[in-house]
């Protein structure tokens, strides 16, 4: 039941009546009377008092808290919030044998003009130096490709200005934001982990920065004919769009996660139940299937034709990349959301159209080569994102 709070009128009617029976006596009906002025002073301070105990009741709910509140309820069920991480990376310069790297160097990454610190002395030998390095932001700003050039902000003597980057060693990520949060910490609260068992790999595993879901499965080797034994366990990971725009994680995010995996990230004691070894474990990338869409008699005033096709073609995307694969035994039966069907494909066109005054006679959808389908449902790991809309 929704709690109303009464208006500050209200509120002064009722102290009013209170004083009055209090006192055994009528107020006279001058409005400065000193009854009804004590009444409403105290009524503004009362309505102060209702709102505070309502936005500290909504503190203490998982569904309502925002902020340090919802971080602390995060805390009491074991999910933190994932913190801002920077970039850490491996860069091979050219240099003459003997050439120092003192530790605090500054380099620049050339794509991202972020600045780099080295965190150790490094002498250059057979002719490569190889300082690590990390960005002086956190977050995903600071990531950069193997490949990448970076140069030093302050040449040293008897090497090359700019070297490249060799390895990501540790991948940067943006603090979570809360509504993901808020998602997590509700599956903590209605889940059932415990003995290392499946929900537990996926509260562990969107633990790591720049994680957005994880799918963990029993078994390995999916989609390939290969046996799969007891203890065999698979676990695909989406990344953050900001580190990748289709949540396509890089191997050092992977790395990340199968560490947190095998290890707890504070105590670093061993998190394998019953002997389990980190070799019957995949930690896999997600993939992206593309799907097709055809519009079939589109009839639409000229003039709306352009933005309504744009508009399709969002709508269409944002539908596809919501729909997510199912895991047994984790997900909620009534929250299943991992098949695509023409019927929903139709629904999403035709509430655009909607709003444009036209229509559609038909609307169809394959899945990159394949012949038209009526219903695809997901595979494990696989999420799926707009490829192209034809109109006929």
């Amino acid at each position: 039941m929704a709690l109303n709070i009464p208006t500050t009128e209200e509120i002064k009617d009722r102290n009013l009546a209170n004083i009055e029976a209090n006192l055994n006596q009528d107020t006279p009906p001058n409005d400065i009377a000193f009854n009804k002025v004590l009444a409403g002073v105290e009524a503004i301070n009362h309505t102060e008092l209702y709102k505070f105990g309502v936005e500290r009741t909504k503190q203490n709910l998982a569904l309502t808290a925002y902020g340090v509140d919802l971080e602390n309820i995060g805390i009491e069920y074991e999910t933190p919030i994932n913190p801002a991480v920077a970039t850490n990376l491996s860069v091979d310069f050219v240099a003459t044998n003997g050439t120092p790297f003192p530790a605090g160097t500054t380099f620049i990454g050339e794509a991202n003009g972020i600045r780099y610190f080295s965190d150790s002395l490094v002498i250059a030998g057979a002719g490569i130096a190889t300082p690590t390095m990390t960005a002086e932001i956190a977050g995903a700003v600071g990531n950069l490709d193997v490949g990448a050039p970076v140069t030093m902000s302050v040449q040293i003597p008897g090497a090359a200005s700019t070297g490249e980057v060799t390895i990501v060693n540790t991948t940067g990520a943006d603090k979570e934001e809360q509504e993901a949060y808020r998602e997590r910490v509700l599956f903590a609260i209605r889940s059932s982990p415990g003995g290392g068992n499946a929900t537990n790999y996926k509260i562990w595993a969107e633990g790591v920065s720049g994680v957005e879901t994880a799918y963990p499965y029993s078994g390995r080797n999916f989609g390939t004919p290969s046996a799969t034994f007891p203890g065999d366990r698979t676990i695909f990971i989406e990344s953050t769009t900001d580190i990748q725009v289709d949540g396509i994680p890089p191997q050092s995010l992977l790395d990340d996660v199968r560490e947190a995996l095998n290890f707890e990230p504070e105590t670093e004691r061993s998190r394998p139940p019953l002997g389990l070894e980190d070799t019957p474990m995949d930690v896999l990338a997600i993939t992206r299937s593309i799907v097709n869409v055809t519009v079939t008699g589109l009839t639409i005033d000229a003039s709306l034709l352009a933005q309504a096709q744009s508009d399709i073609s969002t709508g269409l995307d944002f539908y596809l990349r919501d729909i997510r694969p199912f895991v047994e035994g984790i997900d909620l039966i009534s929250e299943r959301n991992d098949t695509i069907t023409t019927l929903t494909i139709g629904n999403v066109v035709q509430s655009v159209l909607d709003g444009f005054g036209g229509s559609a006679e038909t609307v169809s959808f394959n899945r990159e080569d394949t012949g038209d389908i009526e219903l695809y449902t997901l595979e494990p790991g696989e999420l799926a994102k707009l490829g192209t809309v034809s109109y006929v």
